[in-house]
Parts: structure tokens; sequence; C-alpha cells
């Protein structure tokens, strides 16, 4: 059996170290720009987030202040400022939660219409 000598043995080991740390360094580039791609779509992801959030609150302030204005004549109800937002509500899409606020504002612009008094319902006269 021959030995065979400790300089090609150093040799071998040393090729096979730098290979693994090589191929190391390969995975963690690929590594690297996989996660870069992701931050970048999770930061593209909060941004619509954001914007959509901004757009529900836009819609409910308006939405909001067009309610006191339609209150206005309501003299006898209490007006309050516009209330913190309710955080058990589940999250949705910005344009389901708008819908939703729309439709119960609608709700409460015709209850207003309703209860109107009219000089010609006073009198048991049917509206025009």
């Amino acid at each position: 059996m021959s030995e065979v000598p400790a300089s090609a043995r150093y040799k071998e080991i040393i090729a096979t170290a730098t290979g693994a740390a090589e191929r190391m360094r390969e995975h963690e580039r690929e590594k690297s720009a996989r996660l870069a791609q992701e931050v970048a779509v999770a930061e593209q992801r909060i941004a619509a987030a954001a914007e959509a959030r901004d757009e529900v609150v836009a819609g409910v302030e308006l939405r909001w202040k067009h309610a006191m204005e339609a209150l206005w004549d309501e003299r006898w109800m209490r007006v309050t400022p516009m209330p913190h937002p309710d955080r058990r509500v589940a999250p949705g899409r910005a344009a389901d939660l708008i819908a939703s606020v729309q439709s119960a504002y609608l709700v409460l612009r015709r209850s207003l219409e309703k209860s109107r008094w009219s000089p010609s319902r006073r009198r048991g006269k049917p509206p025009e």
C-alpha cells in the first residue's frame, strides 16, 4: 500500500474546502437575490395596502361630512365627531368597504327624506 504524500492530501482537502466555500457563496448569492425580490414584492404590497387604506379613509371621511350636512337640519340630534375606526371589523377590499359605507349613508339619507315634515302631509294631503 502506497501512502499519499501529505502535500497531495493537503491539496485535496484545500480543493474540497474551496469548492464547498464557492458553492456556499453561490447559494448565499441566490438566496440573497430571492430575498431581495421578496422584499421588493412585499414593499409593493405594503404601498398598495397603504393606498387602499387612504382611499377607504378618504371615502369614509367624505361620507361622514355629507352625513353631518344631511343632519344639519335635525337640531334634536346630537352630532358627534367622527368615531375612531372599529378594529373588530374584518379586513376587506377597499371597494367593498367603501360600498358598505356608501350603502349606510344612503340608508341614512332615505330615512331623513321619509321623516321630513311638510305642510301638505300635516293637512292630510298626499305628497306630490
